[in-house]
């Protein structure tokens, strides 16, 4: 009897989330090897031609030059690389969807000459948002969300489901029910390709639904990270300066107008007293920090901070991004390894240039596995956490949701067909 509940259960998300799951399926496996896709077709932008004898520009003369030539572009971070052949990426500030990412700007660091935009951006930031939310627009993102997030939860259910239902066979015949002969047709061949593929796909199906749900749901997000004990980082949110009223106490607050603006009058004339000169002061504008330098002195800083860099990682590295602090002067590097597990196997190093102190140099290797882990929840679902053959095999396992939502359709049509015969029969 429960075996007949979970087969109805089986079909019934088949037909109605197996659609979803085709869309979810396809849209990865096109994703899965979009790095390497990007650089093959735009080899003019990810590297340049060295020529013999000439040296990189330091990073401060990188960021004057490149400043100079976009005088408006507000510099949020650099990234560079140790090969030499590789293009040195600046990202600036971005409007409407760009606000929180920025734009990246790819240049030669032997030159500035900015490189060629790159090819196919546009086509896998499609193919991403269909991936996640179905590419609704942004009235109803949350609508396309929670349809990926609902099919995701039902590819669990439906591999449970499928589990229960070829319990027998796999109890009786385990190594025999990862395998189907080419002899049988119709019905009997497409049920054992769709039982024996399904077999071999099911861990990597179970990875890419439990780490998928991670960007679905909050309470899922916490939960994570409180079983596996990891602290849950923060998104760096800037608190804009409050105005004095909302600094001073209440009773401050419900003075007479004419009181807090002379006492505003007053900070302002004390505020005067306390400036620089005039010439140790810089107009303030785009890419220049709040409190007045000048883009020189800052990139100066910067140039600082990446020698001092150089210095305390004492190693090699293939890739490091420094993100431009909005005040103070302590500089995080994020930087990875010649030779990384994945992409995501970062390690931070932080450095204060006023003390020239390292602060903090955390490597990703030396971290508990539990910390590894929530740190490489991307690479775990797209496969690259195991390497090239997880990659591969998460490709492999996208592309086959193809194949289970048509034998599916194909087995239910059959099963359809054959019922309203033997009625009209009888």
């Amino acid at each position: 009897m429960h075996k007949t509940i979970w087969f109805k259960i089986h079909w019934f998300l088949g037909i109605t989330a197996g659609i979803i799951l085709l869309i979810v399926g396809t849209t990865g496996a096109i994703m899965s090897f979009e790095k390497e896709i990007m650089k093959a077709i735009n080899s003019d932008t990810y590297y340049v031609k060295v020529v013999e004898g000439q040296d990189k520009l330091t990073t401060k003369e990188l960021l004057e030059k490149f400043q100079a030539s976009n005088p408006k572009a507000k510099i949020n971070s650099i990234s560079f690389s140790f090969d030499a052949t590789s293009s040195t990426v600046i990202n600036i500030a971005g409007e409407g969807e760009n606000a929180r990412r920025g734009i990246s700007k790819y240049v030669n660091p032997y030159t500035a000459e900015v490189l060629p935009d790159l090819v196919g951006k546009d086509f896998f930031g499609f193919i991403l948002r269909l991936h996640r939310w179905l590419a609704f627009p942004q009235e109803i993102r949350e609508v396309g969300k929670q349809t990926v997030a609902i099919s995701t939860i039902s590819l669990i259910v439906l591999i449970i489901s499928a589990l229960v239902i070829y319990w027998g066979r796999i109890k009786h015949a385990f190594f025999k029910s990862f395998t189907f002969k080419f002899k049988h047709h119709g019905r009997a061949f497409l049920s054992t390709m769709h039982s024996a593929i399904g077999m071999w796909v099911i861990p990597l199906y179970l990875l890419a639904s439990l780490t998928g749900l991670f960007w679905s749901y909050e309470w899922y997000n916490n939960t994570l990270y409180t079983i596996t004990g990891v602290e849950k980082p923060q998104r760096n949110q800037q608190q804009p300066q409050q105005p004095q009223a909302q600094k001073e106490p209440k009773s401050e607050q419900q003075k007479a107008p004419e009181q807090r603006e002379r006492k505003t009058e007053g900070e302002k004339a004390e505020g005067q007293r306390e400036r620089k000169p005039e010439g140790q002061r810089a107009e303030r504008g785009q890419g220049q920090r709040p409190q007045g330098e000048s883009s020189s002195s800052k990139f100066a800083d910067i140039q600082k901070a990446v020698e001092m860099f150089n210095i305390f990682v004492q190693r090699d590295y293939s890739n490091v991004t420094l993100r431009f602090p909005q005040k103070g002067t302590v500089y995080s590097f994020s930087y990875l390894d010649t030779d990384p597990g994945h992409y995501r196997a970062r390690n931070t190093l932080e450095v204060d240039i006023n003390s020239w102190q390292l602060i903090k140099h955390e490597r990703y290797n030396d971290l508990p596995l539990n910390e590894r882990l929530m740190k490489s929840i991307l690479p775990l679902h797209t496969g690259e956490y195991f390497g090239l053959i997880g990659q591969t095999g998460m490709f492999l396992a996208s592309a086959l949701m193809a194949l289970f939502v048509i034998t599916g359709f194909m087995l239910f049509i059959n099963r359809h067909k054959k019922k309203k015969a033997k009625i009209i029969k009888e």
